[in-house]
């Protein structure tokens, strides 16, 4: 049973692991998975891999919404868990069709150290 009411549900992409020939992403087979969206700004510490003399940098983001999914999110066929460049989409009540890629994902853990929440900023 989930932390919390999970009444959503998104359909993701993941990334294959190659890319084209312009460096993008070739997309894998989309899945869905039951989760909470709660819109709404937030600013968001999203780690950049451009790091340069110092390591790797942080830049500060405008996060436009936050979901919620039970324990780890992860691909029921492959296995595969919820990466950073992989796509998520959303249809809202109003059939709008949003199309997310996340800035950060954080892991909550319970006091066992098992995860109990992950929540995706996108």
């Amino acid at each position: 049973m989930a932390l919390i009411p999970l009444k959503n549900t998104v359909t993701i992409t993941p990334a294959s692991g190659g890319t084209d020939e312009w460096d993008r992403p070739i997309p894998g087979t989309p899945y869905q998975l039951r989760c909470r969206i709660q819109e709404g700004t937030k600013l968001v510490r999203s780690a950049s891999g451009a790091g340069g003399v110092h390591g790797v940098t942080a830049q500060e983001i405008v996060s436009v919404a936050q979901i919620y999914f039970d324990k780890i999110p992860v691909d029921p066929a492959t296995g595969q868990v919820l990466g950073l460049t992989d796509t998520i989409t959303f249809t809202d009540e109003t059939g709008t069709v949003r199309t997310y890629t996340p800035i950060s994902i954080e892991i909550k853990r319970g006091l066992s150290g098992k995860p109990i929440l992950t929540v995706v900023n996108v």
